[in-house]
This record gives structure tokens, sequence and C-alpha cells, in this order.
């Protein structure tokens, strides 16, 4: 069987090892030079299965509202002569309710489990292969940290579902959280932490050279890499898509996998199909970590709405959301307030500022927090693995496997069918 599948970041390059695992030809496409240049390429590096409840929630209307009108808020609303932004923006308010946010929590859960099994699977594989898959990944857990007190009390509470399900978080005093991560002592003498819930078997790394890897890693089992090649279309014939047409030409296979990020609404519109899949621009800086005094605990700052993770000899700090269209235009004003945020947190950064590197890029967000992920109804050939939003590298490798399955006729390891299409 000949596979395509359409983008090369984090779940496509995924998706093209898993496919070529199981002994299927493989051709990955992607528009950019290499795997991982799109929103894979300076996210905020945590692996969080403790965190993987949806954004929509009842809290977010206000909070639009109060932030509106802020250059720095964490959250911004960009109206746009647009009826996908209406729609996907109609619909995510619809799942601003605590029970529908409870109700993606156990799908995206299994998927974020199947993600880490199927890394520890990889490394064993790279291992075996005298390739070892290293993508500065770090064991070391993850430390939500609370400003005020209502605030953790009201996320440990949020946290139960999770703890029944088997992946806990512990409470932390602000002590606690110091002795964990020494490198935030300067914010609790300031009394800017009220406390922690730590999740110690999350973790992070760099989800740029994990796509690079996982890419490399494809192509050694014979997968065929196409960089700098648009995808113009989707060829049809009948119920079936017979390829697609790139500007190198139209590359035929028997079956197809749309893992484009924001780009997949495109291929499906000529067919009359909505994903629902919008883009939510982010921001990141990354810089040098200071010497001696980086932190080694990925840090979930809910305060200043940040992720911050040490990558190696650099550290990363990643943070707002804006629905603003397809506009890629870097904000140096937005830019700056997430290394602000970071610098607030950690003062030891400051010295670092003149060397940091500002990034954004566009998050494929469904209303309802969870990817889209299996077939597209009328084409028996044609399956999706996109709309991961800020997950894409907690579900990954997990919707990546998932879905390979789906397409190869394996027997599944998850069901695919909280995230079909079709629940829109």
């Amino acid at each position: 069987m000949h596979a395509i599948v359409v983008g090369a970041g984090i779940a496509g390059a995924s998706t093209a090892y898993e496919l070529a695992l199981r002994g299927a030809q493989v051709t990955l496409i992607d528009q950019r030079e290499g795997a991982g240049f799109g929103t894979s390429y300076a996210n905020g590096g945590q692996l969080s299965a403790c965190e993987v409840a949806p954004w929509a929630g009842p809290e977010i209307p206000w909070m639009v509202l109060k932030w509106l009108g802020r250059d720095d808020a964490p959250f911004r609303l960009r109206p746009k002569m647009d009826p996908e932004q209406w729609l996907w923006l109609m619909r995510f308010l619809m799942r601003c309710r605590a029970s529908a946010r409870r109700e993606r929590i156990a799908p995206n859960l299994e998927l974020a489990l199947l993600t880490r099994s199927r890394l520890a699977a990889y490394e064993r594989e790279f291992e075996q292969a005298g390739m070892p898959l290293d993508y500065r990944r770090k064991e070391r857990g993850i430390l939500r940290i609370f400003r005020e007190e209502h605030a953790l009390a009201e996320a440990e509470q949020e946290a139960g579902p999770l703890a029944r399900m088997g992946v806990g978080q512990e409470r932390l005093t602000p002590s606690e959280c110091i002795s964990l991560e020494p490198a935030l002592a300067s914010a609790m003498q300031r009394g800017d932490i009220a406390g922690g819930l730590y999740a110690a078997s999350d973790g992070s790394g760099d989800a740029h050279l994990y796509s690079v890897k996982i890419a490399e890693g494809a192509e050694r089992l014979g997968a065929r890499f196409m960089r700098n090649a648009d995808v113009r279309r989707l060829v049809a014939e009948g119920a079936s898509v017979r390829g697609v047409e790139t500007s190198q030409g139209i590359i035929e296979a028997d079956a197809v996998v749309l893992a484009a990020g924001t780009g997949t609404q495109a291929l499906l519109r000529p067919f009359g199909y909505r994903s629902y899949i919008y883009p939510v621009k982010g921001y990141s800086v990354t810089l040098p970590a200071p010497e001696g005094n980086a932190p080694e605990v990925s840090i979930t700052d809910e305060a200043r709405k940040i992720v911050i993770s040490r990558l190696g000899d650099r550290l990363r700090a990643a943070g707002q959301a804006e629905v603003g269209g397809y506009d890629m235009t870097l904000e140096p004003g937005r830019a700056k307030s997430v290394m602000n945020a970071l610098e607030s947190l950690f003062p030891q950064t400051g010295p670092a500022r003149g060397e940091a590197e500002y990034w954004c890029g566009l998050r494929p967000m469904t209303p309802d927090g969870s990817p889209v992920l299996g077939a597209v109804p009328q084409f028996g050939n044609l399956f999706i693995n996109s709309g991961h939003g800020t997950l894409g590298w907690t579900l990954g490798a997990g919707s990546a496997a998932a879905v390979a399955d789906m397409v190869c006729g394996s027997a599944p390891q998850l069901d695919l069918s909280p995230f079909s299409i079709k629940r829109f």
C-alpha cells in the first residue's frame, strides 16, 4: 500500500513513521524545507498528560471581556469578515461549560497515554537501529504554580477526574515548590506562589528536533520525503481519493492522511466538509539558560498563562492565544509580553534578554479541544490527523499510531469515534 502524508510536523512525521513501521510505502510531503518548521517549530515543549482539559470553559467569556483592548492579553479576539471564524467562535462558546470540558478529558487523556507508550517504543526502536532518538527529553515532571489560593483549590478539584483515571498530581506548598525547583526562589520571596500542583509523570522535550528525528526514522524505513512541495488539492475520483496535486506534480496513492494543521480545512473545502479547525496564534521566546540557576522542572504559570521548559542549554517560554485568522505577523509587543512574564517569574533570565529569539505560530484548534482523527465520510481512503491545538506534542505520537492502525486495517489501539469529524 502506498500512503501519502500531507504535513511533516509532529503529527505528520509521526504518522509517516508509524505507517512505515507497518510496512506501507510512504510519501511524506511538506511545503517547508524540512520537518517541524511550522507550528511544531518552537512550541512550549511540554508533554503534559495532566493538562489535557480543553481551553473552553465557563471562565473564558469573562476573561476575554476582562482582557479586551490589552495588547498583552493572554487571550485576544480579532474579529474578521470570515464565516469560518464566526462558526468556530460560535461552537467554541457553546463549549464554554464545565460539563463540556469534562466530557473531553477522558478521550484526550487516553490519547496522551498512548503517546507516552509510543514515544517509549520509538526510543527503543531507534536504539536498536543504532540511532538514539535524542530530542532533549526531560523527565522531571511539570509543576503548575498558582498565585492565589482559590485558583489552586479550583485546579485541584478539576484534577480529580484525571486522578481517578490513574494520572495524579501532588499538591505542594510554596516551600515544597522551591524544594522541587530552587530557581523559583525569587518568585516565592515576592509572594507570587500560593502553591502548586506537581505531575511527576509528565515531562518536556524539543518538538522540532523530535519531528526532524522521527522523519529521518521514517526515511530510514523507506519513506520518501518531498520537501518544499505545496499540496494544491486532493485528486478525487468517485468515492476515493486518487492522490494529491503538488507544486512538483501529481502523486498517486492508495490512501491520503491530512496532517496539514491549519491548512487541513482548505484541502477539505472543495468537498463540502468542515473540520472546524481554525488557527489560534501563539508566541514563544527562546534564550540561553542562565548558568547555575535555570529551572530543570517544566513550569506552567497559571496566573501569567505561560509555560516554560528547559531544552538543553536553552530556555523556552510560550503563551498567548489570538483568534485572528491566518495572519503570521509577529507583533513585537505580544512577543515581548511572553519575555516579560518569563523574566518576572525568573529574574535571572534578564541578562540574556538581548539574545532572545521570538517566534509565533498558528495552532490548529477545534472548538472542543480535541483533534480530528480518522476517516472522512464519503471517501474510503482519506484520513485526518489534525486539530491538536496546544496539545500537539502531548497527543501527537498517539494520534499517529491510532490513525495508522485505521489506514492499514490493523487492530485498533484506541477507539477513534470520540475524535471523528462527524462529532461536529
